[in-house]
């Protein structure tokens, strides 16, 4: 297939999550197998090394799996490695939608998010159908899985929607929720995603009118990118989705326009068993969930930027920032 579009796909890599990305990578590489002018897609990956928030104890070792990384797949590597300053992927994602003017299309990947093969050729069909109908600006997004609350389900693939959801509050919920196989918990392979999105035969696409969608594979048109759209820069860590999201809604008002492809799934690895590794005197028997969260820095920093998301718009309150995350953890210790 030759693409008539230009798209640019990033995503954002902690050292940590080395042992991981190989999987998302691989699904960009068999999206694009296909795609006979491969040159209209960009493939950036940020590296972010910097050992702010936590120290690793083998850096040098990851630098060696991102080089034979580099050697199998065809992507541009950039590299975040000041120890004095901090980055997060809400700051990389905010500097991707501003190469907006290079591209039709802006994708964020995410380390632990597995991209349908059908992608391109998907996108190419819808933004035809988009233009010739006058719509320019507006998100794509691909069909999920099951998530906690109704208002998800807009976005639910049609074999998982109808399922339970299992949250992780108990062993055995916690149980059900990582091994069955439409929970987000559960950890897809790249063949399941596949068997799941090869039983399509005519796209389900819905059209709605209000923003409703998660960062993983977010699918952005360029032109909705123009409007000033993105996230602001007070979020920090936790919330760029969500941030977007209210910024999509503040620009776009009642043209806010979203397709959603639901029988075409795309997988959230949000529970990954290798999505925290070399990590400093972490304890390595812990699951990937907990492994952070019960990190002193993490609790303050996430309730510092949860903060800000609630003063984003009709507010006069003070953003919070880096130095009262600094003082608030030197208060912790």
């Amino acid at each position: 297939m030759k693409l008539n579009n230009k798209y640019i796909i990033g995503c954002h890599a902690m050292f940590y999550e080395i042992d991981m990305v190989e999987e998302y990578l691989e699904s960009v590489h068999l999206a694009l197998e296909n795609i006979e002018n491969k040159e209209n897609v960009k493939v950036e990956m940020m590296w972010n090394m910097s050992q702010y928030f936590e120290q690793s104890n083998s850096i040098q070792s990851i630098y060696a799996k991102i080089e034979k990384l580099e050697r199998k797949y065809d992507f541009i590597s950039l590299f975040y490695e000041d120890n004095d300053k901090p980055y997060t992927m809400a700051d990389y994602r905010r500097e991707l939608n501003n190469q907006c003017n290079e591209c039709d299309y802006i994708i964020w990947g995410e380390s632990d998010c597995l991209m349908p093969r059908q992608m391109f050729g998907v996108l190419e069909q819808l933004k035809e159908y988009a233009n010739d109908n006058g719509i320019h600006r507006y998100i794509t997004t691909f069909g999920i899985r099951k998530m906690w609350d109704d208002s998800w389900k807009v976005l639910e693939h049609p074999d998982f929607t109808d399922k339970e959801y299992f949250s992780m509050d108990t062993p055995e919920e916690t149980k059900l929720a990582t091994t069955s196989p439409w929970s987000i918990r559960y950890t897809m392979s790249q063949e399941e995603m596949d068997e799941v999105n090869s039983k399509t035969d005519d796209l389900d696409i819905k059209m709605i009118t209000y923003p409703k969608f998660d960062g993983s594979g977010l699918v952005i048109s360029a032109d909705l990118l123009r409007t000033g759209a993105n996230i602001p820069p007070a979020v920090y860590m936790n919330g760029d989705d969500s941030s977007f999201l209210d910024s999509c809604r503040l620009h776009m008002g009642d043209n806010y326009r979203q397709f959603v492809v639901k029988n075409i799934l795309k997988v959230h690895n949000r529970t990954h068993p290798r999505k925290r590794r070399y990590v400093l005197n972490e304890d390595e028997t812990a699951t990937a969930h907990r492994k952070r969260h019960d990190k002193a820095w993490y609790k303050v920093f996430n309730d510092i930027s949860k903060g800000n998301l609630g003063k984003l718009y009709g507010s006069q309150l003070r953003f919070n920032t880096y130095d009262d995350f600094k003082k608030a953890l030197g208060k912790k210790k």
